[in-house]
């Protein structure tokens, strides 16, 4: 007779000392609705409770047949269902996150007046930005195109930080009385493009 936990099991183990598959729908009987309040009162999602107990039992399954039988099921089992339901619920993350960044597109459509009006914008930061000093344009595609850090772009044109804000400074002004009447749209562009 096996251990699993305050229960024992009834059935008779294969001469191996295996559980069987009678021993195994018993411990499932035994500890399916614990395991499934356990993840429901982490959650308050019945999908994530009914699918941490189907993960629990199938965990189990397999370290049972790897395993001596006589072991603590009670504290294998919470320790399955803490991992699987830590697992579970970062799949779900993961899961909305891409939902969202699917779906964020298909929220945001653009009038064609609004694409006319951002790619006019664009032409004229190029134009502007290419009016510029080179070293200031250069500068100011790195940090706001290719989002490097001051750092990072003062170590790749070996100049000081220091100079690299400057230049980013300057180019602010420069962007800043070129558009004027612009500067909430550009923020935007910048925002979300």
């Amino acid at each position: 007779m096996a251990n699993f936990g305050k229960h024992s099991m009834s059935k008779n183990m294969s001469e191996h000392n295996a559980i069987t598959p009678a021993d195994f729908e018993e411990l499932f009987l035994i500890w399916n609705r614990k395991i499934y309040y356990y993840a429901l009162s982490k959650t308050n999602s019945t999908y994530i409770a009914e699918e941490t107990v189907q993960r629990v039992f199938i965990k189990l399954w397999h370290n049972l047949h790897h395993n001596e039988v006589n072991i603590k099921i009670e504290a294998q089992l919470f320790c399955i269902a803490k991992s699987v339901l830590l697992d579970i619920i970062k799949e779900e993350r993961r899961r909305e996150s891409d939902t969202l960044n699917n779906d964020y597109p298909a929220i945001h459509h653009q009038t064609p007046l609004e694409v006319y009006r951002v790619k006019e914008l664009e032409q004229q930061l190029d134009d502007i930005i290419n009016k510029m000093p080179i070293a200031r344009g250069t500068i100011f595609r790195m940090s706001r195109f290719e989002n490097l850090s001051y750092k990072e772009i003062a170590q790749q044109l070996s100049i000081s930080p220091k100079t690299v804000e400057n230049h980013i400074g300057l180019a602010l002004q420069t962007l800043k009385r070129a558009f004027y009447n612009f500067l909430l749209q550009i923020t935007i562009i910048f925002i979300f493009f």
